[in-house]
C-alpha cells in the first residue's frame, strides 16, 4: 500500500513538473528576444513549444477604414466610415465575445484589400469573393440608408501614422454599386454573376 501511494505521488510529480517546465518553455520562446530560442532546440532536447510571438514576425502598422455612401437618384452621398470596433469592457480580456462582428468585418475587410491586390484593376474576381459579399450584405442590410437611396457603395482605406501628430491616409479599394434592398427582397445580387 504505501509503495503504491509513494508510485501515485512520484507519476503526480512528474507529471506537474513536466507541464511547468514546458509552460515555463513556451513562455521563454514567446518573448521578443529570441535569445532563449538555440536553448529550446538543441539537439535531441528539443522542447516542442509553440510560437505565437505577439504581431509575428511582420507586426501590422496600418489600420483599415470601412467607408459607405449611398447613391439617391443617380447622385453619391458623403462617404460614413463605419464603426468597426467599439471600446471594451474591463472584462474583455478573459471574455469578448462581442468581438465577433468587428472580427468578421475586419477579416472581410482584409480578404477583399488582398484580392484587390492579386486583381489590380478588375473589379469583378475582386466582387466575387467572400469578403466582399460579406460587406456588401452588411452595409445593405445593417447600416442606416438615406431616404431614397437605391444604390450603395463602399469604400475600403488605410491609414498608418507618419508621425506622432500626423497619419498618412490611402485608398485601396472602392466597390462597385449595389442595390439596396426594398420591402426585404433584393432587387438583384449585390455581386456580379458568373456568365
Amino acid at each position: 500500500m504505501i509503495v503504491r501511494m509513494n508510485t501515485e505521488r512520484v507519476k503526480t510529480v512528474a507529471v506537474t513538473a513536466s507541464l511547468a517546465a514546458w509552460l515555463v518553455a513556451t513562455a521563454a520562446a514567446q518573448l521578443p528576444e529570441r535569445r532563449f530560442d538555440d536553448l529550446l532546440r538543441r539537439g535531441m532536447w528539443r522542447i516542442p513549444t509553440p510560437n505565437w510571438r505577439f504581431f509575428g514576425p511582420n507586426p501590422g502598422v496600418k489600420d483599415s477604414h470601412l467607408l459607405y455612401r449611398d447613391i439617391t437618384d443617380g447622385t453619391p452621398g458623403e462617404w460614413v466610415e463605419v464603426p468597426i470596433t467599439t471600446d471594451r469592457p474591463w472584462y474583455a480580456l478573459a471574455w469578448n465575445a462581442r468581438n465577433r462582428s468587428p472580427k468578421a468585418l475586419f477579416d472581410a475587410s482584409q480578404d477583399t484589400i488582398a484580392r484587390a491586390a492579386a486583381f489590380g484593376s478588375d473589379v469583378r474576381p475582386v466582387a466575387w469573393g467572400a469578403g466582399y459579399r460579406l460587406l456588401s450584405r452588411y452595409i445593405q442590410l445593417h447600416l442606416p440608408h438615406a431616404e431614397g437611396a437605391s444604390h450603395s457603395q463602399f469604400l475600403l482605406m488605410q491609414s498608418y501614422p507618419t508621425s506622432p501628430a500626423d497619419r498618412s491616409i490611402e485608398p485601396v479599394f472602392v466597390s462597385m454599386e449595389f442595390p439596396l434592398e426594398e420591402d426585404g427582397t433584393s432587387k438583384t445580387a449585390a455581386f456580379p454573376v458568373a456568365a
